[in-house]
């Protein structure tokens, strides 16, 4: 009987020892220059799959006539991509405003918009001339009464 235990507890002791001994080696990843790469694994050509050239080739050129064969539905004609501008009745206006709203859009519309501003200014006194008084904010206004009766009259709000 102590035999058989002696043998059990060696059995014991050794087993967990010889599996110790038996562990796998994990991949590890190595940094290599390509020189060393290339002593290792040697050179491979590049090898082309003829299948897939063809399938990626019949793809290609379906694509393209599927392009050049597009054809456009008849029933749509025309497109309207900007509305038409209805025209500003302005003749509730005085023929002296008239002229005057027109100078002023005219202005604004050209390349240089700033002489639109200078003509609803020119009313004040505010010219191109002393424009740079008036960012420092030391131009005086004198307005005129008739200006202000006429802007009146034509439903302006003064405020």
């Amino acid at each position: 009987m102590k035999f058989f235990m002696l043998v059990t507890v060696l059995t014991y002791i050794w087993l967990p020892m010889a599996q110790a001994e038996e562990t796998p080696l994990l991949p590890t990843i190595k940094v290599m220059a390509e020189s060393e790469l290339r002593e290792e694994v040697g050179f491979i050509p590049f090898q082309q799959d003829k299948t897939v050239r063809k399938v990626l080739q019949h793809k290609i050129m379906k694509n393209e006539q599927d392009i050049q064969n597009f054809v456009v539905d008849g029933s749509i004609r025309e497109i309207d991509y900007q509305p038409i501008a209805a025209k500003p009745d302005m003749s509730q206006l005085s023929p002296a405003l008239q002229q005057y709203v027109l100078a002023v859009a005219t202005g604004l519309q050209s390349s240089d918009p700033t002489t639109g501003l200078f003509t609803m200014l020119k009313q004040f006194g505010i010219d191109r001339s002393n424009v740079d008084g008036m960012r420092s904010g030391t131009v005086k206004l004198n307005l005129d009464p008739n200006l202000l009766q006429q802007l009146k009259d034509n439903n302006w709000q003064i405020k």
